[in-house]
């Protein structure tokens, strides 16, 4: 009897050694996974905040090229303003150079739209807007880029570049080329540096808990809410800034999605737990069934 207990104590030895070795394996790979995670996270907000960058940087300097290759034009717009001819004919210019386009409009210097909006596209946040440029290109010298956020307009949600521009071809006087852009560009660059377990927002750096954009566009898109509650506030770890805008991009991680793969930790150390104290059972077993035999 006495050889017997000392099996059993050893065995259970052995398996709570066993246990002890797996909680703290399993405890440390745990840790393993959330900080890879959140360096994960940085990496891909940092990533995704470059290419929307790039892409607002390409955009401003595509515009440019555009205003300095059809200038001629631009300055008969302004000198006749009524002209449908010469508006639809840099509309169409627009539109072949850019797939996503959504409408543009010239104004004076003081942000007062030039040309008649025959479509009702430029509303009022976008009058509103351009009246805050124009009033910021006055009071300075410098060439300035205006924030970068989104215009909520029924079905048609998009964000504005503003540059100024010469009313003469000697440069005399200025007025402001407003030009707008839909929304899917952007969203294809979330979608592409989303990974699993992860999503991607823009939202607005004034007002930090209202979406602007995801992967799968627009906020009108959307079928959740519009805002983070709090405690997805408080899930984020990593967020980036957007140069030239009114966007911070942010990481929203899932946190279904790390319960899941921790539970798949846990479960996986319980199986090895489960198969190590199984086989000592048969071991003791056999054990017991061989000295049984041998004092007989």
């Amino acid at each position: 009897m006495l050889k017997q207990l000392e099996v059993f104590m050893i065995a259970a030895l052995f398996i709570l050694l066993t246990a002890i070795i797996l909680i703290i394996h399993t405890t440390q790979r745990e840790q393993e996974f959330k900080q890879h995670n959140q360096h994960i996270q940085k990496t891909t907000v940092h990533g995704a905040a470059y290419a929307i960058s790039l892409q607002l940087q390409n955009k401003q300097r595509h515009i440019r090229l555009f205003l300095n290759e059809h200038s001629p034009l631009l300055i008969q717009l302004t000198q006749q303003p009524n002209n449908e001819n010469i508006a639809n004919d840099i509309k169409k210019r627009l539109q072949n150079r850019f797939p996503d386009f959504f409408t543009y409009t010239l104004s004076d210097a003081k942000g007062i739209p030039l040309l008649f909006d025959i479509d009702s596209l430029v509303g009022d946040i976008c009058q509103r807007d351009l009246s805050n440029f124009a009033h910021l290109v006055q009071k300075s010298r410098r060439s300035l880029q205006n924030n970068v956020f989104i215009h909520p307009k029924h079905e048609h949600y998009h964000y504005d570049i503003m540059i100024p521009i010469p009313t003469t071809p000697n440069g005399v006087g200025m007025n402001i080329f407003f030009i707008s852009f839909h929304l899917q560009e952007i969203a294809d660059s979330l979608k592409t540096h989303e990974i699993p377990g992860q999503q991607l927002m823009l939202v607005k750096k004034s007002e930090p808990a209202l979406i602007e954009v995801t992967s799968k566009g627009a906020r009108d898109k959307l079928t959740r809410e519009h805002h983070l509650n709090k405690e997805e506030l408080s899930l984020i770890r990593a967020s980036e800034n957007i140069p030239n805008s009114d966007w911070r991009l942010i990481n929203l991680p899932n946190t279904d999605f790390e319960k899941k793969y921790l539970h798949k930790l846990w479960q996986e150390a319980f199986i090895i737990l489960g198969i190590v104290t199984f086989a000592l059972i048969i071991l003791i077993m056999v054990l017991i069934t061989i000295a049984k035999k041998e004092s007989n």
